[in-house]
């Protein structure tokens, strides 16, 4: 925590001296009709206040210096002092504006990689509120995908040799009580509506999705089937131990490639409203086409053919959709939102790989959902977004179905039943044409009093 002062004695004014060795320090005057005035100033002097023994048997009370240099720094003192908005004279509060250190990023030095950016940060009272029904602040440390509680004097602890600071920011105590913090939603609907390709070859003939109509604006609760494609920026650097064992000196680094948003209901349900490409600057060393479908040349402005946009562009459109509260439909998405890096609200997420899930069972792919369930043979060749997102959006409409029909305890014994077939067909979707007796329940009706197929 700092604090900036609420006296000017020794004010430096603008003097060379004043800029190099000056502090700077607000003002902070508070009427009782609620007008507060902020003024800055530089100084150079602080007048220590030492606080006043009051004890009856006039024993000598211990104090702690940095709280003495706190409070003398912090002092605060009610004057007589002009009002604007009063137009006169009013007994006016004086103090400091105390800030609080909430966040620190260092720097890990290693030689070997160049090092890494860790930031410690103070996580306040509603999202404990929120998710643990407390009330209490917490500093977490982020490194990377790791985020773990440490306690608060660790945030503030470097060493030159290894962990360097590189960013401390403060925030004005009791922020929240002055100011609305509210999120408002600044983005505005027009990103949905058609937005030119970067893509020079691009045409309006081969445009994969019809971009929303003024009618068709999302609200909240409305769903929406979103799959997202990646690529690899930079390859896994790993080494060898002496036992054996793998030890990653630099995790991978993927990059959102493609982005699909389909509609969720009404007569257009299951029409792409949303399939940006997203141009790089930056090498793609893998385009992983097998899994993503992208291709070499599908995020090159110059050849083309695809609707090619901006990182930003889309971000805005998702953060518009997110901020309105759509309810997102896809597989996986839970692992996409975070590559993607972006934070969605669990209420707003349905991820259909949860939705067919056993506890401490495997997680099932979504081509073979879709054979099992819908008889659609997906994946075949390669991964399509569009065709994943429609996919993932029928099988919620399904998991619905199954819920209502036969409730929870049939829902169960339909599960039980995938994860039987799956382990006999060793999770592999058999030829759609084959004579086998291995169809999915669809076509050999294997649940029709519960699944109404």
């Amino acid at each position: 925590m700092f604090c900036v002062l609420g006296s000017t004695l020794g004010s430096s004014g603008e003097s060379v001296i004043g800029r190099l060795f000056g502090c700077e320090v607000e003002n902070s005057s508070l009427c009782r009709c609620g007008k507060e005035t902020v003024r800055s100033s530089l100084t150079l002097l602080f007048t220590m206040h030492y606080p006043e023994q009051r004890s009856p048997d006039k024993t000598i009370e211990e104090y702690d210096f940095a709280e003495i240099l706190k409070k003398s720094i912090c002092l605060e003192q009610s004057t007589q002092a002009w009002c604007d908005n009063c137009e006169k004279y009013q007994p006016t509060a004086e103090g400091a504006s105390v800030f609080d250190l909430v966040v620190t990023v260092s720097h890990i030095q290693d030689a070997r990689t160049g090092g890494n950016l860790v930031a410690h940060i103070k996580v306040g009272e509603t999202y404990h509120q929120r998710k643990e029904g407390v009330t209490h602040q917490q500093w977490y440390l982020f490194n990377d995908f790791l985020i773990e509680p440490i306690d608060k004097a660790e945030s503030a602890q470097f060493d030159v040799n290894w962990k360097v600071p590189a960013v401390l920011y403060y925030v004005k105590r009791n922020y929240n009580a002055k100011y609305d913090l509210r999120i408002k939603n600044p983005i505005d609907a027009n990103v949905l509506l058609t937005e030119a390709s970067l893509a020079r070859k691009q045409r309006k003939s081969h445009a994969t999705f019809i971009p929303l109509m003024v009618s068709e604006m999302p609200q909240a609760a409305d769903l929406v089937g979103l799959d997202a494609e990646f690529v690899t920026l930079n390859q896994e650097e790993a080494e060898l131990r002496s036992d054996g064992t793998k030890s990653t000196i630099k995790p991978s680094q993927m990059s959102v490639a493609r982005i699909t948003c389909v509609r969720g209901q009404g007569t257009n349900e299951g029409v792409p409203f949303i399939d940006d490409y997203i141009s790089t600057q930056e090498q793609v060393v893998d385009y992983l086409t097998q899994y993503s479908g992208i291709k070499p040349g599908d995020l090159d402005a110059k050849i083309s053919s695809k609707h090619l946009t901006t990182l930003k562009s889309t971000y805005l459109k998702l953060r518009f959709l997110i901020d309105t509260g759509v309810r997102f439909v896809g597989h996986g998405l839970q692992k996409d939102f975070r590559v993607i890096n972006l934070m969605v609200p669990k209420e707003q997420v349905i991820d259909t790989v949860y939705l067919f899930h056993m506890p401490r069972k495997r997680m099932i792919s979504l081509r073979f959902l879709a054979w099992y369930f819908l008889d659609l043979n997906i994946q075949s060749e390669t991964h399509d977004s569009i065709e994943d997102a429609r996919t993932a959006l029928q099988l919620y409409r399904k998991s619905v179905e199954l819920s209502h029909n036969g409730g929870q305890e049939e829902f169960r014994k339909v599960l039980k039943a995938l994860y039987e077939k799956g382990r006999k067909l060793d999770w592999k979707v058999p030829d759609i044409d084959s004579a086998d007796g291995q169809g999915s329940p669809k076509s050999t009706a294997v649940f029709p009093s519960v699944m109404g197929l």
